[in-house]
């Protein structure tokens, strides 16, 4: 690392276990006031904004406060980490870096890594970066369909003619109208923190190699941190009741095939993000790949049941959406590689030293 920036990235990792603690400390607080809110709106009528929280609280369990506790201290705790990043820095020399934005020069970070471009070529880099992810993911669902390990919901029996026990009409105009918006706003708002800030942070304190490594595991840490299915805490407006819902997430990190089937394909799909933003620089096609995949996941999710009854080491190969498994993961690779090809005649290195 370069020295007297490395401390940058350590603070990046404070700031994360930060974040977990000061969630789990208001989640218990949290889950009082949103139930005590639901008791209090029970009864009245009203469609005004409250109301509608009340009603949300109402439904909500647990987990779902103390997810919402996290995104709050992350917000929080944003603000004290961008003064300290800014300690001890010298003005900065240039306007286009992905942190300076529009501030005054003299609270601007001075700039050492890899800086964002203008690229001419963004809306042709979303599109395939779209396309490209999308594409190949889909073509694994339907792999998958024809293997016999998912059926699609409007089905009587899958292609190994397995039932399906749980038929359905498919409403495909539905499941494109929830799954454009939300993929839109989570890619958006990822790249622009992890690949726009956070790497770039991260290019100023190591060589590019490194920094996309560690940026990724950082990238699949966070989308691990959510509590496994039918986690329960046995009193939630206990103090402690957040820590003891955080240890039941952190045992995941000890389950074998969640580790394989998961953690391994998120840290991929944010080598492959990084990667190209590296190549790019610029966060077009890192978006449109990233839209694509959420994109793909949400309409085969909509689409299909998975077929229940697999043998264990199918489980492996093929997990219960197109996020877990050892196929799913090679895809994500046969992305990344092609993501390269495409940008070959693009010198990195010349952006990363400018």
């Amino acid at each position: 690392m370069r020295r007297g920036l490395q401390s940058d990235v350590l603070k990046i990792f404070a700031y994360v276990a930060a974040t977990l603690v000061l969630g789990a400390l208001l989640a218990p607080w949290l889950y009082q006031f949103g139930k005590g809110l639901a008791e209090v709106f029970d009864d009245k009528k009203g469609n005004g904004p409250i109301k509608f929280i009340a009603s949300a609280a109402a439904r909500a369990d647990f987990p779902r406060f103390f997810d919402r506790a996290l995104m709050l201290s992350a917000l929080v705790l944003l603000f004290p980490l961008g003064s300290w990043l800014r300690l001890g820095r010298r003005p900065g020399s240039f306007r286009d870096t992905p942190w300076s934005l529009r501030l005054p020069d003299n609270v601007v970070i001075s700039d050492r890594g890899q800086p964002l471009r203008r690229n001419p070529e963004g809306w042709w880099h979303f599109g395939t970066g779209f396309f490209l992810a999308a594409g190949l993911l889909l073509l694994s669902g339907w792999a998958m369909l024809q293997a016999g390990c998912f059926v699609w919901k409007d089905a009587a029996v899958s292609a190994r003619g397995i039932p399906n026990k749980f038929p359905m009409a498919i409403d495909w105009v539905r499941a494109v109208k929830d799954a454009v918006p939300g993929a839109l706003a989570v890619a958006l708002i990822e790249e622009i923190l992890f690949r726009g800030v956070l790497l770039g942070i991260f290019l100023r304190a190591m060589r590019p190699g490194p920094a996309i490594a560690l940026l990724s595991l950082l990238f699949a840490f966070v989308h691990f941190l959510e509590p496994p299915d039918g986690a329960t805490v046995p009193d939630p407006e206990a103090a402690n009741a957040g820590f003891v819902l955080l240890g039941q997430i952190f045992q995941r990190f000890g389950d074998p095939l969640s580790m394989l089937s998961r953690f391994s394909i998120i840290a991929m799909v944010g080598v492959v993000l990084a990667y190209a933003r590296y190549r790019t620089a610029s966060l077009w096609l890192p978006i449109g790949l990233h839209v694509g995949w959420v994109f793909g996941v949400k309409m085969f999710k909509a689409a299909t049941w998975q077929v229940v009854g697999l043998p264990e080491a199918v489980q492996w190969l093929i997990g219960r959406s197109l996020l877990e498994g050892l196929l799913p993961l090679s895809v994500v690779g046969v992305t990344g590689v092609l993501v390269h090809a495409m940008t070959r005649t693009r010198d990195p290195v010349a952006d990363y030293r400018s």
